[in-house]
């Protein structure tokens, strides 16, 4: 019989926030899947947990690398590669759900056109305590993630997703299987790989966005998030650029800055911990160099 969701958890050094992900996988009301366990070579006890998992009937792979990837969207790939349902789930191993988030998300995929479903999700820390609605998208509509809503994929592109990652967490999306059987993945990229990813689905179909709090989405020190080193947070930078400069024109960037002023916000932030004229290591988009200059004036400084 075919199945029809792909659950794949891809592990790294998340031994202490494990059992909760499986647990709630497991003990999902939508029972119609196969679960892919992943390990990126972790350190601590995250083997010896995954394998007492190894023989469970819904576990289909359990595979462990011998070395570490160096990607977190290499194990995407070898995860979407091995599934065999119609659509996927990538469950990120530090995180956990509401019992009935694969049943209600399921429910969207089934309306017509829809290649991606996702749910709001509750921010908490690393011992589990609630922080409330993760808000980042907010940023560029402080009422839209509200309610939930349906839209076309191409419209939510020119909409929101070419200003910011507005899906924010891996594990509040199911997507069609289909969807990604074509597209170049991002392996290159460290930080910004799931955003250019949802852009890649949402080229070919609808969006359905659910306003419940299914998904609890985990912020602690080793989440991508926090301050890198320099080379790091140099690479996330490119990659924002990247992403941003491959889905919009010189002149729609002029005549939306403020809609980009996070990228620029959220390095000069940080830039305490760095070098000097930080910004002088990026081949800037002419606009957003022009924008550097004049925001420490700018009616833009503060959001």
């Amino acid at each position: 019989m075919p199945i029809k969701v792909s659950i794949i958890i891809p592990n790294y050094n998340h031994a202490p926030f494990l059992e909760v992900r499986i647990k709630t996988i497991l003990k999902q009301s939508y029972q119609d899947f196969e679960l892919i366990l992943l390990d990126d070579c972790s350190t601590d006890n995250s083997v010896e947990i995954l394998s007492s998992y190894k023989n469970h009937s819904k576990v289909s792979h359990l595979l462990i690398n011998p070395t570490n990837s160096g990607s977190p969207f290499k194990q995407w790939v070898k995860g979407i590669k091995l599934a065999k349902g119609d659509y996927i789930w990538i469950a990120e191993s530090d995180d956990y759900c509401e019992l009935n988030f694969l049943e209600k998300l399921m429910e969207s995929m089934y309306e017509g056109g829809v290649v991606l479903a996702f749910c709001a999700s509750n921010i908490i820390d690393e011992s589990g305590t609630k922080k409330g609605r993760h808000k980042w998208a907010d940023a560029l509509n402080p009422t839209r993630w509200e309610s939930s809503f349906k839209n076309t994929g191409k419209n939510e592109i020119m909409q929101y997703l070419r200003y910011r990652n507005t899906i924010t967490n891996a594990s509040a999306v199911i997507f069609k299987a289909i969807a990604v059987k074509n597209i170049t993945y991002p392996l290159d990229m460290k930080f910004c790989g799931d955003w250019y990813f949802w852009i890649e689905i949402l080229k070919q179909g609808n969006i359905v966005y659910e306003k419940q709090q299914l998904n609890y989405f985990r912020r602690h020190a080793t989440t991508t998030r926090y301050i890198k080193p320099f080379h790091l947070e140099k690479q996330r930078f490119q990659e924002y650029l990247q992403i941003i400069k491959s889905n919009s024109t010189v002149l729609s960037r002029l005549l939306n800055l403020k809609r980009y002023v996070w990228v620029l916000n959220e390095w000069n932030f940080k830039k305490e911990h760095f070098p000097k004229n930080a910004l002088d290591h990026f081949d800037l988009p002419i606009e957003f160099s022009l924008f550097a200059k004049i925001k420490s004036n700018s009616k833009y400084s503060n959001e």
